[in-house]
């Protein structure tokens, strides 16, 4: 009996290797969308995380993404990131850097809300200085009122 035993636990294969803490943060990463760009990982959540105009609410759909991207980023031992809101250029550029803000502030507060600390957590309100779509249009406005999600690539 114990030769048969012996010969079954010499037929096991080895384990797979597993995945260094460096490459868990990419795939991690990658998973939730975040695409890399020059020294850093962007997350752009569309729709989950765009705003209506003037205002600073997360939607129930963002609530939900934003909960997801804490845990995954937690869980690979990301815990500094970076929240800038954005908006359109309807209004002054002082009013939109505040709303801009308030926008960070918000998904931040959703993040720590699902386990990422705050001291962690930077919050940059841009306002209308980096739109990623034509401001002319209501469809190019709505793209500009959003929060991109930004990860060092270190």
């Amino acid at each position: 009996m114990a030769g048969v035993v012996m010969a079954l636990l010499g037929c096991q294969s080895a384990p797979p290797p597993t995945l260094d803490a460096r490459a868990q943060k990419v795939a991690a990463l990658r998973k939730l969308g975040f695409t890399h760009a020059a020294d850093a990982w962007e997350l752009k959540l569309g729709v989950k995380l765009l705003f209506e105009s003037n205002a600073d609410e997360v939607s129930e759909e963002g609530r939900a993404a934003l909960a997801e991207v804490a845990h995954t980023l937690t869980s690979v031992g990301v815990d500094r990131v970076i929240v800038e809101g954005h908006t359109d250029n309807v209004g002054s550029a002082k009013f939109n850097e505040a709303l801009s803000l308030r926008r960070a502030e918000s998904v931040a507060q959703h993040l720590m809300q699902a386990g990422m600390n705050a001291a962690g957590i930077e919050r940059r309100g841009l306002g209308f200085d980096k739109p990623i779509a034509d401001n002319a249009t209501p469809e190019g406005r709505a793209q500009n009122r959003r929060v991109v999600v930004t990860v060092r690539a270190d």
